[in-house]
C-alpha cells in the first residue's frame, strides 16, 4: 500500500510540474520566434515623458534581420488614441521621430536579449498609457508585418 501511495504521489508530482511549466510557456509573448517582455514603464513628471522599456530575444538558430516599421509602432492611452513616439532605441540604434526614417534595423543574435526603449515627450498627465503596439517584417515573408500589442501593466 505505501509503494503505491508512493508512485501516486510522484505522478501526481510530475503532472503538477508539467502543468505548471506549459503555463508558463503559454503566458509567454512570442511572435515570429521572437520573445517580447515589458520591463517597465513610468511617466517622468519632471520632462513630461512616457518612458517604455521593453526586452526582445531570438529564438531562431541564426543571426536575423529585426526590421521595425517606426510609424506604424504607437502607444495607445486609456481612450485608446494613438501616439508616437519621440525617440526608440533598440541596443545602439535610436532613432528620433524628426529624423522621419520609416525602418529600424537590427541583428538579433540566438538568446542573447536587446533592450528596447520608446519614449514619448510630452506626455499629458491625465493620459494613461495602456499598450504598446510594435510592428516589424515577418522573417517568413518579405513585405507582410506583424504588430504586436503589449499591455502595459504594474
Amino acid at each position: 500500500m505505501t509503494k503505491f501511495f508512493h508512485c501516486a504521489v510522484i505522478l501526481l508530482f510530475l503532472f503538477i510540474a508539467g502543468t505548471t511549466q506549459a503555463q508558463s510557456v503559454d503566458s509567454l509573448l512570442v511572435v515570429d520566434d521572437i520573445q517580447f517582455d515589458l520591463k517597465d514603464f513610468r511617466v517622468d513628471k519632471t520632462t513630461n515623458e512616457l518612458v517604455i522599456n521593453l526586452f526582445a530575444i531570438s529564438y531562431s538558430t541564426d543571426p536575423r534581420e529585426y526590421k521595425m516599421n517606426t510609424f506604424s509602432t504607437q502607444i495607445l492611452d486609456q481612450k485608446k488614441q494613438p501616439h508616437f513616439f519621440s525617440s526608440i532605441q533598440m541596443g545602439n540604434v535610436r532613432i528620433n521621430f524628426e529624423d522621419k526614417q520609416n525602418y529600424l534595423h537590427y541583428l538579433l543574435e540566438e538568446d542573447k536579449p536587446v533592450d528596447i526603449q520608446v519614449i514619448v515627450k510630452d506626455w499629458k498627465k491625465t493620459d494613461k498609457p495602456i499598450s504598446i503596439k510594435l510592428v516589424f517584417e515577418s522573417s517568413e515573408e518579405e513585405g507582410k508585418f506583424l504588430e504586436v500589442p503589449i499591455l502595459l501593466s504594474k
